[in-house]
């Protein structure tokens, strides 16, 4: 068996989740494909991504940890639950292994429970708008951002989310040229500002140099922000966010309350 024939990966969309398949040989080789294809369906925010694990062949004892991989890498913004099936009459391996793995990741033993557990996720406020490749976006972002916060009572952080938006809007106009996606998502006291466009190209911070005006709207963003990261997407852009810590118990009653302002 090749290398390239080790590990392969099927993909299908279950009402608002996505359902992945690998089959084949999970080992140290194979292991970065998974990990890569998994944070693209992470950062295309479903309502959860849920891994088969039936037709999987771990070549060592600590193959699965590549899940609590992804899910760590993806625990400081995207609140999308990363879940694993198990399937019935495993061999044994598979199933000490995938114990071990439900310490840090749901673990189901069928596709219908791992659908039913998506429905007892933490309430979250969630909201979408697109903006065109031009210059007023980032007002048109900024406004959006101050009006959610106040609805959300959130305006202990709108300042400084606002200045986010207006950095990330600013950024994908300028250089990802495409129309993007700004996302807010309010969830256990953590609001995530986060936009997404077709550019492939991940930002990275610049050197400070204070002879230039621009450069500096990443260093923004990581001065205002609880944490913030970018990731590819599996449509061949990216998505770049921010989360923000609200304090105070107003969240807590906010999402208590099941108020949505649509998806």
């Amino acid at each position: 068996m090749s290398r390239t024939d080790r590990l392969r990966l099927a993909v299908r969309t279950v009402g608002e989740a996505i359902v992945v398949s690998p089959s084949g040989v999970l080992d140290v080789a194979s292991a970065p494909q998974l990990r890569t294809f998994l944070l693209k369906q992470l950062a295309d925010q479903p309502a959860a991504v849920i891994v088969l694990l039936q037709d999987l062949v771990l070549a060592r004892a600590y193959s699965l940890s590549v899940f609590t991989s992804v899910a760590r890498q993806t625990t400081d913004w995207s609140g999308v639950p990363l879940v694993l099936v198990i399937g019935r009459g495993q061999d044994r391996q598979l199933q000490l292994h995938s114990e071990v793995a439900a310490r840090f990741i749901p673990v189901f033993r069928d596709l219908a429970s791992a659908l039913a557990s998506i429905n007892r996720a933490p309430a979250r406020q969630l909201t979408k708008l697109r903006l065109a490749a031009q210059s007023g976006s980032a007002g048109v972002a900024r406004r959006y951002v101050a009006a959610t916060c106040e609805l959300w009572r959130c305006e202990e952080v709108a300042e400084n989310a606002v200045a986010i938006v207006s950095e990330l809007v600013a950024n994908s106009v300028i250089h990802a040229r495409t129309d993007a996606v700004l996302r807010l998502e309010l969830r256990r006291q953590l609001l995530t500002v986060a936009v997404s466009d077709g550019d492939s190209t991940l930002p990275a911070p610049q050197p400070r140099n204070d002879a230039l005006e621009g450069g500096r709207g990443l260093a923004i963003v990581s001065a205002l922000s609880t944490a913030w990261g970018c990731h590819s997407t599996s449509t061949g852009g990216k998505v770049v966010w921010a989360t923000l810590r609200v304090p105070g118990p107003d969240t807590a009653a906010v999402l208590n309350n099941g108020w949505r302002n649509g998806k």
